[in-house]
């Protein structure tokens, strides 16, 4: 196999000049290849992701490289459960855990970059006064000590030796599995996909917000894997069905984001009083954008699950 494309990740620990956030590229498999060479180029796409994205976080602070960064991460943490589960290769889940964990550093500085940035520009103004701007200003003081512990995370010797392990299993001849046609191993491992959000999507039904979460996460895995095996199917056929689940799967991330508006306030006000610098003003506003947020979080639900019904009636391309 002649990947056209090289991820050489120790050079990113250098600073070569300007770096700019990078999106996911398509992986590069064929049917001709084996499942393992499929798996160690798309090992090697994420790789080449995280490292690039990495790299804009030793620069400075870029939010977008930091979604792309938790992005490359998911996708590997996709990568690894999914292959690992059809090669029968259980030791896969341990770099799988690890990718957790590092992405898991990163979380924090999103999670506020999202609320600082997308929720706190919404409602509600009316009533909440200077509370409002003080509760803005200790989100940013928290994002501020959260983006200086991403950019130590990336600066880690763990950090440094999880990439430099998932490059020598990309470039390593380890024998994964017996099977040799790699269509029929897509298939399969996309079918598992699906088969675990149609499980998700009847959970769903109830409505908790927990089981929303779950579903948006089986998704999340059929999309990333959808896309390493894009390749092999007919183009038109995956960019519709992809389209499909990205406007679910986006509708679903919104309503994430509104949903996670009490767990990051709670955290803001807690360390507030940890601090003893506590603010009246800012508690009621802190409340009045709970309660605003929480009471649109059933009618997103409800919507929600409306375009998930839609959803289910969509033909996968890798049955047709």
């Amino acid at each position: 196999m002649d990947d056209p494309r090289a991820s050489v990740h120790s050079l990113t620990r250098r600073t070569l000049g300007p770096v700019k956030p990078v999106k996911p590229a398509p992986t590069y498999v064929a049917r001709r290849m084996r499942p393992e060479e499929a798996f160690r180029a798309t090992l090697s796409d994420c790789l080449a992701q995280i490292t690039a994205n990495a790299a804009t976080l030793r620069t400075g602070r870029s939010v977008e490289g930091l979604h792309q960064l938790r992005v490359a991460f998911r996708r590997l943490e996709v990568a690894l459960g999914a292959f690992g589960r059809e090669f029968g290769q259980e030791w896969l889940e341990d770099l799988r855990g690890r990718a957790k964990i590092l992405s898991g550093r990163l979380a924090p500085a999103r999670d506020l970059d999202v609320f600082v940035e997308k929720l706190m520009t919404g409602k509600p103004r009316s009533g909440v006064g200077d509370g409002l701007l003080a509760l803005r200003a200790r989100a940013e003081e928290a994002r501020d000590l959260a983006w200086a512990a991403a950019a130590a995370c990336v600066q880690a010797g763990d950090f440094e030796l999880f990439l430099d392990d998932v490059a020598a299993l990309a470039a390593s001849q380890l024998p994964l599995t017996r099977d040799h046609r790699l269509p029929r191993t897509a298939a399969r491992m996309l079918d598992r996909q699906a088969r675990r959000v149609k499980k998700r999507g009847r959970i769903a039904r109830s409505e908790e917000e927990g089981d929303m979460h779950r579903l948006r996460i089986a998704l999340k895995k059929l999309r990333y894997t959808a896309e390493f095996f894009a390749p092999l199917y007919p183009k038109g056929e995956v960019s519709a069905y992809l389209k499909k689940v990205r406007a679910l799967q986006n509708h679903l991330g919104d309503l994430n984001d509104v949903a996670n508006v009490r767990s990051v306030v709670g955290d803001v006000v807690r360390e507030t009083a940890r601090k003893k610098d506590d603010d009246g003003a800012m508690r009621f506003a802190a409340g009045a954008m709970v309660g605003w947020y929480g009471a649109q979080v059933p009618g997103a639900i409800k919507q929600a699950l409306k375009r998930y019904e839609k959803f289910e009636r969509v033909t996968p391309f890798w049955t047709t």
